[in-house]
């Protein structure tokens, strides 16, 4: 099988042809699904930084007080960088501490765990295996409490789209449903 110089020729992990950095948190939101009033208060996304606000100002950007500043709608997040590039995504877990704090339905319904992450699904992980935001066997745990912060650093070796999730609470049944199933996602494309 030939293969063509332009995709043979990537960087190794650790000599970056550019280093794309993005200021994500993780916050409370209540989505709404549709028109019909479809809503889960319990629902979690990711966001930029500058794209978030404090509830109470006197309070700041902490834990369980943030909201999406006005005019933006909450979605999944899609992060951009190219072959070669490297990806620093600068977290920090703004859930609030105790789902209770949210409100009582959310309280039974959110995930037991309020520990967040942004694990990238198929891109090589820079440094250590802090950078995979994780909680796997031996290695030591990449998870970030409310209030907390940690930067993932990852190497996109090719091109195509990885799915971007905390890998806290990944899966879960009644009243402990995964931080995926709450909205906790996005995309991180490469091209």
């Amino acid at each position: 099988i030939a293969v063509s110089s332009a995709h043979a020729q990537t960087s190794p992990p650790g000599t970056c042809d550019r280093t794309v950095k993005a200021d994500v948190v993780a916050l409370d939101q209540a989505l709404i699904y549709n028109r019909l009033g479809v809503i889960n208060p319990a629902g979690m996304i990711y966001a930029l930084k500058r794209d978030v606000v404090a509830v109470d100002a006197s309070k700041g950007l902490v834990a369980g007080n943030v909201q999406l500043r006005p005019g933006k709608r909450p979605r999944p997040i899609a992060l951009r960088m190219n072959v070669g590039d490297c990806l620093q995504i600068n977290f920090t877990n703004l859930l609030a501490a105790d789902a209770a704090d949210v409100n009582s339905f959310a309280a039974n319904n959110a995930p037991a765990t309020r520990t967040a992450s942004a694990h990238v699904i198929g891109l090589q992980l820079v440094g250590s295996i802090l950078s995979d935001g994780s909680n796997v066997g031996q290695n030591q745990s990449s998870l970030v409490n409310p209030g907390a912060s940690t930067t993932y650093t990852y190497f996109a070796q090719r091109e195509g789209n990885h799915l971007l999730y905390s890998t806290a609470a990944t899966t879960g049944g009644q009243g402990d449903g995964g931080s995926l199933a709450m909205g906790l996602f996005g995309s991180v494309n490469v091209q």
